[in-house]
């Protein structure tokens, strides 16, 4: 097994012959030491070397120079692992390799937990809302929906801006998709001022009483047939057109051209 320290020494008194390259094993430099000695270069070089070797940490220096050893000694460490009984010899490398990939991370479920979906909707619905630009709050807010549809909070918005628009049937729509999607502040749908269009309703107390729910609360109010005049056909070709746009969703589409056709 190779020293550092004989290594520096011969190094520092005659390693301009390239006596510690030999010592090392390295008998190629050795040669090369031996040859050019005569520039006085390789004793500048082996000065060099010798403050290396005696600087340098015995786990490195025993890991390039003692590779044999060094292997034997930290590496290839048997260990006994009970295993159901029965007595397995794995090396410690092995086991090292084992705990590496155990503990490193799933790089598939770490993209997928970093990963976050941009919707700027929201957040410029939100401002609209605040800035009292309410149909240009419900549009932002409904292309947000398009990305993210599960958001109660969104839909309870919503439901809040169409009763500010007096549109009962698209708020009773979005407050109970906030319902089924988790939003659970009901004092706040009792009180909050921008429901309180919805809340004059008749249908308002059975949509309460039916747990929330749309379909059974207005069943009661059902809309009657028209007749379908050039001013009604105009509104249902711009209700189409809105909808094509992607600014009415096909229920909201359905529940305004209900609307527009009830007597």
């Amino acid at each position: 097994m190779k020293s550092k320290i004989a290594a520096g020494v011969l190094a520092f008194f005659a390693g301009g012959f390239g006596v510690h390259r030999f010592y090392l094993g390295q008998i190629g430099k050795g040669i090369l030491y031996a040859i050019f000695f005569w520039t006085g270069i390789p004793f500048l070089i082996a000065f060099i070397d010798a403050i290396i070797f005696l600087t340098m940490e015995d786990e490195d220096f025993n890991y390039k120079y003692n590779p044999q050893m060094y292997r034997q000694s930290n590496h290839n460490v048997n260990i006994n692992i009970n295993t159901d009984g029965r007595k397995t010899n794995i090396n410690q490398q092995s086991r090292r390799d084992y705990n590496y990939e155990q503990q490193r991370p799933n790089r598939k479920q770490s993209q997928t937990r970093n990963t976050n979906v941009s919707n700027p909707f929201r957040d410029a619905g939100t401002q609209k809302y605040k800035d009292y630009d309410f149909k240009g709050a419900i549009q932002a807010y409904q292309k947000s929906l398009r990305i993210k549809a599960n958001d109660p909070q969104i839909n309870f918005n919503l439901a809040c801006l169409y009763s500010l628009e007096e549109d009962a049937r698209s708020s009773f729509l979005h407050l109970q998709k906030a319902i089924e999607q988790g939003y659970n502040n009901y004092d706040k749908i009792k009180t909050h001022d921008h429901l309180a269009f919805l809340r004059t309703q008749i249908e308002f107390e059975q949509f309460v009483r039916n747990g929330y729910t749309f379909q059974a609360a207005l069943a009661a109010k059902a809309p009657q047939p028209m007749e379908l005049t050039d001013d009604v056909v105009a509104k249902l070709e711009r209700l189409a057109s809105l909808k094509e746009k992607g600014i009415l969703t096909e229920d909201e589409f359905q529940m305004q051209k209900a609307k527009l056709l009830r007597l």
